[in-house]
């Protein structure tokens, strides 16, 4: 799975491992097209590689962003490039998600489902996000996902997609199914005539 951090600050180690406990929910997403997220549990080992980091070695304090964000009732827009792109990135439109909120304002939106969860000992509000195209339908095989504290401060903000191959073996056997239908029906429909024999 790719992570992108939507923050001006860098990911801490906990709140990369936390993810794990939301991988497979949002692959049973990707399945299903359901927006409920079963915590299902990770067996095994989770290997993390970091590819690249805009963050220079500044003190906490210049790196933090603490301005909170506006409200709005449209979700909000923020730009996010394409990994190795060299065209302009795609706009990607997300719920507002602000530096501190009140909890009970997130499980308002229905574009947002929201679950506690235990971290490190301590207890954090996952927040996973719907995220639209720059035409407000919404895009598949794209999350945001935001941890929250206990008393309302943002932890991380980090959108999510599973890599090309990942998303392929996602495919029900009924979308490959409808896919091969569509295939063969394009295929017949391009091909010429069949001539008969009349007898």
């Amino acid at each position: 799975m790719l992570v992108t951090n939507l923050r001006n600050r860098p990911l801490e180690s906990t709140n990369v491992k936390s993810m794990c406990k939301s991988i497979l929910s949002l692959y049973h997403s990707l399945v299903t097209g359901s927006k409920d997220f079963p915590l299902i549990a990770v067996k095994g080992f989770s290997h993390t590689a970091k590819t690249t980091s805009p963050f220079p070695h500044t003190e906490q304090n210049y790196r933090e962003n603490t301005k909170p964000s506006p409200s709005m009732n449209a979700p909000a827009g923020m730009m996010v490039p394409t990994a190795g792109s060299t065209s302009s990135p795609p706009n990607i439109l997300t719920p507002v998600l602000p530096e501190k909120t009140e909890l009970e304002a997130l499980k308002a939106d229905p574009r947002n489902f929201v679950r506690t969860m235990k971290v490190d000992g301590r207890t954090d509000t996952r927040v996973i996000s719907t995220v639209y195209s720059s035409e407000s339908s919404e895009l598949t095989n794209r999350w945001r996902v935001t941890d929250y504290s206990a008393d309302g401060h943002i932890l991380m903000s980090v959108l999510c997609q599973f890599t090309r191959k990942s998303a392929c073996f996602a495919k029900t056997p009924r979308q490959q199914k409808r896919k091969h239908t569509e295939e063969e029906s394009s295929s017949s429909s391009q091909s010429p005539p069949k001539k008969h024999l009349r007898l």
